[in-house]
């Protein structure tokens, strides 16, 4: 089951991004971030592209600077899964959803509007019971231009160092 939940690790990316390496930034610069909330409630967030598949505690984040500027974009997100999920959660029996499904419910589209923080986007997914394992990508286009793709996997938790 794919959470709607939004997460937005922002005020632990804001903490990371400090102001200088946001000043030296040019357009283009991407990160995928993945946050693992232990046992004790801490969280841990670092660049990877492996998503370990343990529900309600691992999510993971898109980040792109659009370059200077905080004027409001149209931003469409494409999430595509190796199989159906178990469940879009937010989507399925949400008749206000902003996602549109695939017929093979494999791929999301998602049009949403941002305002960028110092020239940088994001949004965020958790792992769900029911999330399939393999190969996931997401891109993100703003207006009609892909921007950025990225590439990530989920595996189970014993295959994650």
């Amino acid at each position: 089951m794919i959470s709607l939940r939004a997460f937005f690790v922002s005020c632990a990316v804001m903490a990371m991004a400090n102001s200088s390496s946001a000043q030296t930034s040019t357009p283009g610069d991407s990160e995928f971030l993945v946050s693992v909330t232990d046992a004790d409630g801490a969280s841990h967030v670092v660049a990877s592209n492996v998503v370990p598949l343990i529900p309600d505690r691992a999510c993971y984040e898109w980040r792109v600077r659009l370059g200077q500027g905080d004027r409001l974009v149209s931003v469409t997100e494409v999430f595509s899964l190796p199989a159906e999920p178990k469940q879009w959660g937010g989507v399925d029996g949400n008749e206000y959803s902003l996602s549109k499904l695939s017929g093979d419910r494999k791929v999301s589209e998602t049009t949403m509007f941002y305002k960028p923080l110092d020239g940088w986007i994001s949004h965020g997914w958790c792992v769900a019971e029911g999330d399939p394992t393999g190969p996931y990508s997401i891109k993100v286009l703003v207006g009609d231009r892909l921007i950025h793709e990225f590439e990530f996997k989920v595996v189970p938790a014993s295959s994650t160092p």
